[in-house]
């Protein structure tokens, strides 16, 4: 008993009477998990999508994906920060504190606007150099077959309202004649 009592802590149930011996900290079941405040970090959004002349709901829907506005975020794949730069893409951007708010919106914002440069504006090839790299969506001009970054830009572009207002719908015929609609232009 004494051993338990030393690899544990004991939780006293007031309700039943009941003793615990355990090593897993007890839960505060008052405590209210908080929301996350997307609206915290929209002076700095603001402020580079000015500087930059990137959409500022485009780049809130890119924190909210990456990071769910968390600052101290970390990817698998080693991303940091709200915008989830890789530290290569940061140091070239010139981005020292990966985890400060202001820089890495900074990074971030810039890459976005090299990456519209890029591609024209178009924000389909844009998220999806975001997510998969530039030189793979420059090689094969269009969303790569990759099943993450295909989910990627369609769950952004979902809730991208000027992307859903501007893309035009073309109605054409299959070749047994089923009509089709579809985003993208026939192509002979």
């Amino acid at each position: 008993m004494i051993i338990l009592f030393l690899l544990g802590q004991i939780i006293s149930s007031t309700k039943t009477d009941n003793v615990l011996i355990t090593n897993i900290p007890p839960i505060d079941r008052g405590a209210v998990i908080e929301d996350v405040n997307k609206d915290k970090y929209d002076h700095i959004i603001r402020y580079y999508c000015q500087l930059y002349g990137i959409d500022v709901e485009l780049v809130k829907l890119i924190i909210e994906k990456e990071s769910n506005f968390n600052p101290r975020a970390v990817s698998i794949r080693g991303a940091i920060g709200l915008m989830q730069l890789m530290p290569e893409t940061a140091r070239l951007l010139g981005v020292k504190n990966l985890y400060d708010p202001w820089e890495n919106i900074h990074g971030g914002v810039k890459y976005l606007k090299k990456l519209s440069d890029m591609f024209a504006g178009d924000v389909e090839l844009m998220l999806a150099a975001y997510h998969a790299g530039p030189g793979l969506v420059k090689k094969l001009n269009r969303v790569p077959a990759i099943s993450t970054t295909v989910a990627y830009v369609n769950t952004i572009i979902s809730r991208y309202e000027p992307a859903r207002q501007t893309k035009p719908i073309y109605f054409t015929l299959t070749e047994d004649g089923t009509p089709f609609l579809t985003n993208l232009p026939r192509s002979n």
